[in-house]
């Protein structure tokens, strides 16, 4: 009973915290403002407007959906494969979509012909993937130390790739740090558009079938006691999820850790039925990363820290203590 009043009022608190954190991300810059200043944004046509809804408002919201969108795919991926250290990230779906958008990126350039950033993305983060589970499975199961080796592996050899043709094209090395380390700079409001509508398509499908997703991390067996195609299932959400991921990391590059780490934040703070965890886990997503890229763009301004580095300072050893506490049972 205590348990669960704690649980409502996490999931009454998040929401909260969400408006205060999008509020507080656009007085924070090389500018500070306050929030006098950003209403009456609203209503003017001077540098102040320009900076907020034109500079600000766009990567703040970029950063929300990014958040959201790898939080809820790290959530779902971690139900279906059974394995609470699966992210995005970690299994080298984000390594694969960053080398998939750099290559059509070089292939134009090279070649002067285009190629859609958002398939190759999707296409080589379905291909790294599906590596990394063929290398970690081991006689039907896939163990968890063999998962994050291959995933290491195949993330390595993806981003080793990406710098490659980074060099190749001539282009200044910087550059790999946007693909690599992932960076929030430049967003428009057209580069929002597709990976909001894939997130948030993805977010209501996954609400939709929450409750086989509940079924699902009871384990297969009972889940095909209950009629659900389990299969068939997991391979909707492993291409939906793919397609989320390489949607993303298409407009921000590589940024790791937050599938990972928010999800069981969100279960801690929310519960463990997906219905609300999926929703503890898009809104604290977007905190996450948002306040990340607050961090990055200000902490040594005016030079910009890479997002991704970031969010691995505080990824990495909240990991290390998800592995130990494995390990332990």
């Amino acid at each position: 009973m205590q348990r669960e009043k704690y649980f409502k009022i996490g999931r009454i608190a998040i929401p909260i915290l969400f408006l205060i954190t999008i509020l507080l991300n656009l007085t924070f810059g090389s500018v500070k403002l306050s929030f006098l200043d950003i209403f009456k944004s609203l209503f003017s046509d001077d540098q102040i407007h320009f900076l907020v809804w034109k500079l600000r408002f766009p990567r703040i919201l970029m950063g929300i959906i990014a958040g959201a969108g790898l939080s809820i795919v790290g959530s779902v991926f971690q139900t279906i494969m059974k394995n609470p250290l699966v992210d995005p990230y970690l299994i080298g779906t984000s390594a694969g979509a960053g080398f998939g958008a750099v290559l059509a990126i070089y292939i134009a350039a090279s070649y002067n012909r285009f190629f859609n950033i958002t398939l190759f993305s999707f296409l080589f983060s379905f291909i790294a993937s599906l590596l990394t589970i063929i290398l970690a499975k081991r006689k039907g199961i896939i163990p968890i130390t063999h998962l994050i080796l291959s995933g290491v592996l195949i993330s390595t050899t993806f981003s080793s790739a990406t710098v490659l043709l980074i060099n190749f094209s001539r282009r200044n090395i910087t550059n790999a740090y946007v693909w690599l380390f992932g960076s929030l700079s430049g967003i428009s409001f057209k580069d929002v558009l597709i990976p909001a509508i894939s997130v948030i398509s993805f977010f209501i499908f996954a609400i939709f079938k929450s409750k086989e997703l509940d079924a699902l991390a009871l384990g297969e067996e009972e889940a095909k006691l209950l009629g659900i195609e389990v299969e068939r299932e997991k391979w909707i959400f492993y291409l939906l999820g793919a397609f989320v991921v390489s949607t993303i990391v298409s407009k921000t590059g590589i940024i790791g850790f937050v599938g990972l780490i928010i999800p069981h934040a969100a279960r801690i703070i929310t519960g463990s039925k997906h219905i609300n965890s999926l929703l503890g886990s898009f809104l604290l997503g977007g905190i996450f990363l948002s306040i990340s890229d607050t961090i990055a763009r200000t902490i040594v301004s005016p030079i910009e820290i890479p997002i991704g580095i970031i969010t691995s300072f505080i990824g990495a050893p909240l990991m290390f203590i998800l592995i130990k506490k494995g390990m332990s049972k």
